[in-house]
């Protein structure tokens, strides 16, 4: 067995000051336990105390260099890491025993002006971990790693996230709720790099089927995405929502949790134009009710609206149900009666 417990990657150093930090509070506890640095620098300098735990790897490639660190490791254990990151005390010894050989993820606490509050909930599940570019608080198996292998696609934040996720179809992770690593980092979902490769990581995820690491990958993706819906990122998050379009379940969680109308994108035949976009949500650019259907019949008994009005709102209504439908005969008598309704010039 290694003497080595846990291996620590940090994927860059840019403040000495914050570096000396981390080490201080990383080298306290009784745990062997190595520090690999990616820097290409040449003017990283460790001091003394920390310098036999420390390794750095270099190259010209960030992404090389982070894939070059993983394959270095000793330990038994990995983790990403961040030099904003506060270890508590005991915290990896903690994590350890928690993951009973395997993995482990605990609790977060982000410092922000002063203040620190829980990254995730205190009840946080595989979903909530998902939607937060917080990686530092996940401890892996080595064994598991090495025996795949795993490789990160990129050196963006939901690279590293995908990463995790990929790991987690493999292995079981334990939840810890406990706040055993604090950070005051500003941290933001990046993904210029890993963007390219999310449909192959779906067809993965679908292959393998494996609901909670398939719900991590999910909440990662729409979390990194959505808040920069561009026509690129709109026919990846479509290729990606169509690997699981036999998946009614999955479906029906992300039409929930992210507001996407996933029976759209599911169309081959759908194109960006044909969406809106309201915040973070996309929504099918098809005419539908400007009010709740109980108002239309209460205005309709109150004498604000006559007969027509009423039957194009229940038209409208019943074309965008109709249309969502599978191809077949109901959808199509279904909006052919719609479109009766709704007085016969209705485009759908």
């Amino acid at each position: 067995m290694s003497s080595v417990n846990v291996s620590i990657i940090l994927p860059e150093v840019s403040s000495a000051e914050k570096f000396n930090r981390f080490c201080s509070s990383l080298f306290t506890g009784n745990l062997n336990i190595e520090l690999l640095v990616c820097d290409n620098s040449g003017e990283l300098n460790v001091n003394n105390e920390y310098s036999q735990f420390v390794s750095i790897v270099s190259s010209d490639n960030k992404t090389e260099a982070l894939n070059a660190a993983i394959n270095a490791v000793k330990g038994k254990f990995m983790m990403f890491s961040d030099e904003n990151v506060i270890f508590s005390p005991d915290a990896l010894e903690k994590l350890i025993v928690a993951s009973a050989g395997r993995s482990a993820v605990c609790n977060a606490g982000i410092i922000n002006n002063g203040e620190c509050s829980q990254a995730f909930t205190g009840n946080f599940s595989s979903e909530d971990i998902g939607t937060k570019p917080v990686y530092f608080n996940h401890l892996v198996s080595c064994d598991v790693v090495r025996k795949n292998p795993l490789v990160l696609c990129g050196s963006d934040t939901l690279a590293i996230m995908l990463f995790l996720a990929d790991y987690y179809r493999y292995d079981s992770f334990t939840f810890l709720r406990e706040v055993l690593l604090y950070s005051d980092g500003d941290y933001g979902f990046s993904s210029d790099e890993s963007i390219l490769y999310l449909s192959q990581y779906a067809n993965a995820f679908r292959l393998t089927a494996d609901t909670s690491a398939t719900v991590f990958f999910v909440s990662a993706v729409f979390s990194a995405l959505l808040p920069a819906m561009n026509e690129n990122i709109f026919s990846v998050i479509k290729a990606v929502v169509n690997e699981f379009r036999d998946d009614t379940l999955l479906l029906s969680w992300i039409r929930s949790a992210y507001g996407v109308d996933t029976d759209m994108l599911c169309d081959e035949n759908s194109v960006y134009a044909d969406f809106k976009f309201i915040g973070s949500h996309i929504y099918y650019r098809e005419v539908t009710l400007p009010m709740v259907p109980d108002a239309v019949v209460r205005n309709f008994y109150s004498g604000k609206y006559g007969i027509d009005m009423l039957k194009k709102c229940i038209g409208a209504w019943l074309h965008y149900k109709f249309y969502c439908r599978k191809d077949g005969f109901l959808k199509k008598f279904g909006c052919k009666l719609s479109r009766k309704l709704l007085g016969g010039d209705f485009v759908g």
